[in-house]
C-alpha cells in the first residue's frame, strides 16, 4: 500500500517523493519523521485503515501541486518550527542567510523592523536568538494572522509586535536599529514560468513589478530616515539582482554595502549601513 502512495507521488513529478511520503506519514500518525522513516524502510510500520484513507487524501493534494507545508501546516526554519498557512509565503532555507547576516551586526536590545514578514520567520528568528525587540509588518491579513500565531507560540514572553503595514503608503511610528526585508522580487515575466508548487503561493508575496525591483526602490528611499544613524538594512534578493539592489542602496545614500551568498553560491543578501 505504501509503495502505491510512493508511486503516485513519483508519477506526479513530486521532488523527493520518499521524503514527502514520510513527512505525510508522520503527520498522519502524529509522530516524528525519523521514527516513521525508519519503520517504513524496515517494513515495520503499522498503519490503520483510517490512517490510509487520510494519507490517500493528503497524497492526492500533494500530487495536485499543493505545497507540502500547506498540507502539514508547518515548516522548519533556523531551528524553529513555524506555522504555515495558505496565502502566506512558505519560508525557504536560503532565507536563513538573511537571518545570519543580520545577527552578525545586531546586538541584544537593538530594535528591528521586519518588512514583508510573511510567517514572521525572519523577524522572530532574529528576536528569539538575540533578545531583540522586533516589529513585524505585512500588508496581507493572512500573513499578519499567521505571524501573530508564530509570535505567540515562539515568543510567549513578548518582544515581538505584528502590524498591518503597506510599504508604499504607510510609515513607521519610530526609528529602528535595523530593517530586514524579504520582499516580492520575481519579475512579471518570471511569474508566468513558475513551477506548480510556487504558483500555489500568493502572488502578492512574489511579484516585485516589471523588473522585480519595485519594493527595493521604495524601501530604500522611504525608510532610510527610520533607520538609526549607524544602523543597517538587510535585503534578500533574487538571482542576478544583487548588483542592481546595491546600486539602489548607494543611490539612496547607504554605505558599506555588502553581499552574501546562499547555500547554492548565489548572491542572496544585500546589506548596507546608514550614516545620517
Amino acid at each position: 500500500m505504501l509503495n502505491e502512495f510512493l508511486s503516485k507521488l513519483k508519477n506526479a513529478g513530486v521532488n523527493d517523493a520518499e521524503v514527502t511520503l514520510d513527512v505525510l506519514l508522520a503527520f498522519v500518525k502524529k509522530t516524528d519523521y525519523s521514527s516513521v522513516r525508519f519503520s517504513r524502510i524496515t517494513g515495520s510500520l503499522d498503519i490503520s485503515d483510517n490512517e490510509k484513507r487520510t494519507l490517500d487524501s493528503l497524497v492526492a493534494r500533494r500530487c495536485g501541486g499543493e505545497p507540502l507545508e500547506y498540507i502539514t501546516g508547518e515548516r522548519e526554519f533556523y531551528g524553529f518550527t513555524f506555522r504555515c498557512k495558505k496565502n502566506v509565503l512558505i519560508p525557504r532555507n536560503d532565507t536563513e542567510i538573511l537571518v545570519e547576516t543580520a545577527l552578525e551586526f545586531l546586538e541584544p536590545n537593538d530594535t528591528l523592523l521586519d518588512l514583508c514578514t510573511g510567517t514572521g520567520c525572519v523577524g522572530i528568528s532574529i528576536a528569539k536568538t538575540k533578545n531583540i525587540k522586533a516589529v513585524l509588518a505585512d500588508i496581507s491579513k493572512d500573513a499578519v494572522a499567521c505571524a501573530r500565531e508564530n509570535a505567540a507560540e515562539l515568543m510567549p514572553q513578548g518582544g515581538v509586535k505584528v502590524i498591518f503595514h503597506d510599504v508604499f503608503n504607510d510609515i513607521p511610528e519610530t526609528s529602528f536599529s535595523a530593517i530586514t526585508a524579504n520582499p516580492p522580487y520575481i519579475t512579471e515575466e518570471e511569474m508566468n514560468t513558475l513551477c506548480a508548487d510556487v504558483k500555489n503561493e500568493p502572488a502578492l508575496a512574489l511579484c516585485g513589478g516589471k523588473d522585480g525591483l519595485d519594493f527595493y526602490r521604495v524601501i530604500a528611499s522611504r525608510y532610510r530616515m527610520y533607520i538609526k544613524d549607524g544602523g543597517h538594512i538587510f535585503f534578500e534578493v533574487g538571482a542576478k539582482q544583487s548588483e542592481q539592489v546595491s546600486e539602489i542602496l548607494a543611490d539612496n545614500g547607504f554605505c558599506d554595502i555588502g553581499i552574501r551568498k546562499d547555500y547554492g553560491n548565489i548572491d542572496r543578501v544585500v546589506y548596507a549601513k546608514n550614516n545620517l
